[in-house]
């Protein structure tokens, strides 16, 4: 699909210029003419090498879930407005800026119209549907409440992106403190420290301590410092191939949930995914085996997923969901009791839902007051730490009067 700018005024005279989307030339008149525009002009935007190798999703690469999230709530929008699917999808695609998604619409719009449902369309483009969202879809379509889960699918998604930015937002500032510490303790070792030692070498100074400490740590770092090099990058192959082993990704989650304070807001932060996705999945009407197999892979961690997993056989075996969840011993006496009380009172969905509400407030709170506590201790240590290697290295220059009498 090619990218045309054009000018166009409206029915009031208003001048409008913009960009849409659209097969050829003619087709994105029509389709402007069909909004009740009338186009003085129109070109196609040309796309460098470098801007369509950008569009395309490399390696695997997916749609942003926050653009996967804002189509469907527009989507949803336009469906309860009455607006035919196929008009509506073409519409988004017109609309959207980024252009591997506008492709994908366009694909999945053009696949309806020549007989499939929209669950099956969506399926073939897994890189912005993944399969808990099709199965929605799918939900939707047999029990003809295909707007309503659209609805559920759009709270779901803001609440989830919501908890995900908060997440990223809190622990993007310790991790930038994080980085440039490191960066300016390697560029002392290296280029630093060796400067400071030839000087005092040239003035035969006796040097201190802890300024030989600190410059036995920069000699060992400056000879090895493609082997740490080589060394992280073997770190992140087999990082990479365990995540790929389901063995090694069980190893890496349970380690994650395991370490000191982010360990336990982790451990929140899947659960209350899992619940809710769970929560959304049946109320839409999927059955609870189907369900539980999404929930478990859409809850991002091998742990949960095992238990999931380990939920759905006792289930299958005529056992309740509340006994499956207390069996596997992955989740709190507190959520085995709201899915005790669900399955009681028959508002098992509306259970799940307030429990991991209940949790997702747990992580604010917990992330909020990490960030206080974590950002004044991580300035602390890393200045702590480039002080103590500074004052090192300049204790020989309170000598540095005796070593110049000496050296004359």
């Amino acid at each position: 699909m090619a990218k045309y700018k054009y000018i166009a005024k409206d029915t009031m005279g208003v001048e409008t210029t913009s960009v849409i989307h659209a097969e050829s030339a003619e087709a994105a008149v029509d389709y402007l003419h069909k909004d009740g525009l009338v186009v003085l002009s129109m070109r196609e935007m040309k796309e460098s090498v470098a801007t369509k190798l950008g569009s395309r999703p490399l390696f695997g690469a997916r749609v942003p879930g926050a653009t996967v999230a804002l189509f469907t709530k527009q989507l949803a929008s336009m469906l309860h407005a009455g607006l035919p699917l196929i008009r509506a999808l073409y519409s988004l695609a017109r609309e959207e800026q980024n252009s591997t998604f506008a492709n994908i619409l366009v694909a999945v719009a053009n696949d309806i119209e020549s007989g499939e449902a929209l669950s099956s369309a969506m399926a073939k483009h897994p890189a912005a549907f993944p399969k808990l969202y099709v199965s929605m879809i799918k939900s939707g379509e047999h029990s003809g409440t295909l707007d309503t889960i659209m609805d559920h699918l759009v709270r779901y998604m803001q609440r989830t992106e919501g908890i995900k930015r908060k997440v990223k937002a809190a622990l993007s500032y310790p991790v930038f403190v994080v980085g440039f510490a490191i960066i300016a303790f390697i560029i002392l070792l290296i280029k630093v420290v060796p400067m400071m030692s030839q000087i005092y070498d040239k003035l035969g100074a006796e040097l201190p301590g802890p300024t030989k400490v600190v410059l036995a740590v920069s000699d060992f770092a400056s000879s090895s410092f493609w082997v740490f090099v080589l060394v992280a990058i073997a770190l992140v192959i087999i990082y990479r191939l365990m995540q790929q082993v389901p063995t090694g990704k069980y190893m890496i989650d349970r380690m994650k949930l395991r370490v000191p304070i982010f360990g336990k807001i982790l451990e929140k932060v899947v659960i209350a995914k899992f619940l809710r996705t769970l929560g959304v999945l049946v109320v839409s009407g999927l059955p609870i085996l189907e369900a539980l197999e999404l929930s478990g892979g859409a809850s991002g961690n091998e742990v949960i997923e095992r238990a999931a997993g380990r939920i759905s056989y006792l289930v299958s075996k005529g056992g309740n969901l509340s006994s499956g969840f207390h069996a596997t011993g992955a989740f709190p006496d507190t959520v085995v009791q709201m899915v005790s009380t669900g399955e009681e009172t028959g508002k098992l969905g509306d259970m799940l839902s307030s429990v991991s509400d209940h949790y997702d407030e747990q992580v604010e709170s917990s992330i909020e007051g990490l960030a206080s506590v974590i950002e004044p201790l991580m300035i602390v240590l890393v200045g702590g730490l480039i002080a103590i290697m500074l004052v090192a290295m300049f204790l020989p220059v309170f000598h540095l009067g005796g070593a110049v009498r000496q050296s004359m």
